[in-house]
């Protein structure tokens, strides 16, 4: 039978027809933040699972969850924290779901490892936080190589080129803005530890 001999409804009882979602327009921040996360939320559910097949399936299921429940997500606040909590709880409804034999990690072990990613996303985001105070801190010449540099990844030629430096030159400035920073940041995080 040739396909133009085909009724026109025939296909249409096999295909799927999802629901419409509760939430039909998803923010454009959140949608951005939802694809910024994929690679980290997969890294965490390996670090999680122990398994990259099986890192894959909870991150579809999570990317469903955090679809489906975007509403309860609140702009401006720590969307990684949430999409985290999210794919724990998925991650957790895989293990106990799963009936194809033994988890090589216990549901304990599992909650102290996702509460150090915790700390460590934590750490990262106080980091972050001294990086901007300390590059507020920077005269405004230095602020734009830096922004020139790692925001916009303008060449390093070009960037010396465009400041009337040699490329040796404009490493070692790069080198001593970097140091700077790193120092000031050190500084920050010690304050905030004690």
């Amino acid at each position: 039978m040739k396909a133009s001999q085909l009724s026109p409804g025939i296909f249409s009882s096999s295909i799927p027809q999802f629901p419409s979602h509760p939430c039909p327009n998803p923010t454009p921040p959140f949608i951005s933040d939802l694809t910024d996360w994929q690679n980290r939320l997969f890294g965490y559910l390996v670090t999680l699972l122990g398994n990259v097949h099986d890192a894959r399936d909870v991150l579809q299921e999570t990317n469903l969850v955090m679809w489906r429940r975007m509403d309860t997500f609140t702009p401006g606040t720590d969307f990684g924290a949430w999409a985290r909590k999210c794919a724990y709880f998925q991650a957790m409804a895989f293990l106990r779901d799963r009936k194809r034999g033994p988890s090589l990690l216990g549901e304990e072990l599992i909650a102290l490892i996702a509460e150090e990613e915790g700390q460590s996303h934590a750490d990262e985001n106080e980091r972050k936080l001294a990086l901007r105070d300390c590059l507020s801190g920077l005269s405004d010449e230095h602020r734009a190589l830096v922004k020139r540099r790692y925001h916009d990844a303008t060449p390093l030629g070009k960037l010396a080129t465009d400041c009337g430096k040699s490329e040796s030159a404009m490493k070692m400035t790069l080198l001593r803005i970097r140091e700077l920073l790193h120092v000031c940041i050190d500084s920050k995080l010690k304050e905030t530890a004690s």
